[in-house]
């Protein structure tokens, strides 16, 4: 009786309406959709540390347990009722731990991801929302967003590698590239080692600017000029080749690359070890010994650290 009258005079002093299209406003006399709040709106807010399954009585959760943790949303095919729309925010506070998401059902049940998945990873700093679709097999829920929550961040410079000839000065570090040997050929100077603070994969921006002359000695086959030599000089972190290359035409004088790109890094140790090597061929198909000297080298290697 008491709940009765509560909500009679809710109704009475404009604080809940209802239209005449069956909308509910709370705090408004005009509702002009199914539900109208005017004011502020509030959920159920938890922190987990440990593994969880997820009820009705959720709303927002933040995990920050210690190493990997799963969430588990309910299964709709044994579920209390049908619960389309609903929805969950979950957010991966913890300072490294990854955060596994699966239906409860997960054999059964999948989640709308990029296509259907048994489940999304939520790493460290980033939120997920997801939202029941109401079907009870097949895809039941719906990622309707993974995105990063902190703002701001900062470039480290993992590495800078500047050598230059004094002006006026001749080149250095005389090497030949050709044959015998079909291999690319490591420039000299280019190598170098970063320190890594973790051992989790990371965007590594790679730039790489290298001035080279070449040379007219006694050991050419050929002289630079004779025959139309093309030069191609990648980028290589742990001896693997990152895909951030470029091909040049020589001149009489020398050549010079520019290479600078994004790489995706999965480490396998503290220091790796990132260089350059460079390799000829010209326009008739057969490389040449040519002998190329060092003049300038700029080398960096950035990443991008949350703050």
């Amino acid at each position: 009786m008491k709940q009765l009258f509560l909500i009679l005079l809710l109704y009475s002093t404009g604080v809940m309406s209802q239209n005449s299209a069956i909308n509910t406003g709370i705090n408004t006399k005009n509702p002009g959709s199914r539900l109208t709040v005017n004011g502020s709106f509030a959920g159920d807010y938890k922190i987990v540390s440990d593994d969880v399954t997820l009820d009705d009585s959720d709303f927002y959760i933040a995990f920050n347990g210690i190493g990997r943790g799963t969430i588990l949303l309910p299964k709709a095919i044994s579920g209390p009722g049908n619960f389309k729309g609903r929805i969950y925010g979950i957010k991966n506070i913890s300072a490294q731990g990854e955060l596994f998401v699966f239906s409860e059902a997960p054999s059964l049940e999948k989640i709308d991801a990029t296509g259907d998945v048994d489940y999304i990873v939520v790493p460290p700093g980033y939120y997920a929302e997801l939202i029941s679709k109401g079907t009870t097999t097949g895809t039941t829920w719906e990622l309707s967003m993974l995105a990063p929550t902190k703002l701001s961040s900062k470039m480290i410079r993992l590495l800078n590698v500047a050598i230059g000839v004094p002006k006026n000065s001749s080149y250095q570090s005389l090497f030949t590239i050709g044959p015998p040997s079909s291999l690319d050929v490591v420039i000299p100077g280019s190598r170098g080692s970063f320190f890594l603070t973790d051992g989790n994969p990371k965007a590594l921006f790679l730039n790489f600017t290298v001035g080279l002359a070449l040379v007219d000695s006694g050991t050419q086959v050929f002289p630079p000029g004779s025959v139309i030599s093309y030069y191609r000089c990648e980028l290589f972190v742990n001896d693997m080749p990152t895909g951030i290359f470029q091909v040049v035409q020589e001149n009489s004088k020398g050549l010079q690359f520019n290479l600078s790109g994004k790489y995706n890094f999965v480490p396998t140790g503290w220091w790796p070890t990132i260089h350059a090597k460079i390799s000829t061929w010209n326009s008739f198909g057969s490389a040449n010994n040519h002998v190329l000297g060092v003049l300038s080298i700029l080398l960096s290697v950035d990443s991008i650290t949350r703050t």
